[in-house]
């Protein structure tokens, strides 16, 4: 058959490569499927906003830690958490702008979410086993035993992070990122609560602390989670809205405690 004008045209414009040929359909699918994207604006906003707010904590927390005589051991674990939180945060970010980021820094951001969680449960941990037991606890688990089995669960996690960084990631390996977050976040809330309940830290800073510690650790668990709902059929804008939000609260609630802290430290001598 005699070639039409628009036919022509067609043939032309695919020539030069402004219109994909028939051949160019299926690898430019696959090339749009294996290409990782941002996170867009509002991840970076987040990502610029849980960075600020790491970095804030963990200065007025150490401020603290300097200048207070008891529970020293307990504000460096919030500054820990907190720094942990901030490398966190930058990756994030670096992943915000990045069209494309390598297996390791993805790891790396992966472990680093994880034991934001991690140090905050133990601050957590380290403040409940500061103080005195009542006579309507009974027995509790020594503060040894509860060390020699924080410290397998978290060696079980740094397993992972080399699986991560030469395989990729995985469905499996954020599932099991996900549960070791989601236990440990948990494993911290519970001792959260029995804080609360002993209301032996009442209208002090540590109270506020234990306050906020438990609201950011439960959105750094359900970031973890979030995440690691890979496996279920959830689309991933849904996904995406919903750790931006997450990662919103974890800086609100962190420059909350930023203000307790300050207050605090002018309260003792003065913050510099």
């Amino acid at each position: 058959m005699p070639e039409t004008g628009v036919d022509a045209l067609a043939g032309r414009l695919a020539s030069v490569g402004l219109v994909p040929g028939v051949g160019d359909a299926v690898p430019s699918g696959v090339g749009a499927a294996t290409v990782p994207v941002g996170g867009g604006v509002t991840r970076f906003v987040a990502g610029v906003l849980v960075l600020v707010a790491c970095l804030g904590t963990t200065r007025y927390a150490l401020l603290n830690a300097s200048r207070e005589p008891h529970d020293t051991l307990v504000w460096r674990y919030v500054a820990l958490s907190t720094a942990v939180g901030g490398a966190f945060a930058a990756l994030t970010v670096v992943e915000a702008v990045s069209t494309g980021v390598g297996t390791t820094v993805l790891a790396f951001r992966l472990l680093a979410q994880l034991f934001f969680a991690v140090f905050l449960a133990l601050s957590l941990r380290e403040l409940y086993y500061a103080q005195p037991t009542t006579s309507t606890e009974g027995d509790r688990l020594s503060l040894s035993t509860a060390r020699r089995v924080e410290t397998a669960f978290m060696l079980l996690a740094l397993v992972q992070f080399p699986i991560v960084v030469w395989v990729g990631p995985t469905a499996v390996a954020r599932v099991i990122l996900a549960v070791a977050a989601a236990a440990f976040t948990v494993y911290g809330v519970s001792f959260g609560h029995a804080i609360r309940a002993r209301r032996v830290t009442q209208g002090t800073v540590l109270d506020a602390t234990v306050t906020y510690a438990i609201a950011v650790l439960l959105c750094v668990g359900a970031v973890s989670v979030t995440e690691g709902a890979v496996v279920a059929p959830v689309p991933q804008p849904a996904v995406a809205g919903a750790i931006n939000v997450l990662l919103v609260m974890i800086g609100s609630f962190l420059i909350s405690l930023i203000i307790r802290l300050k207050r605090s430290a002018d309260a003792t001598g003065g913050a510099p």
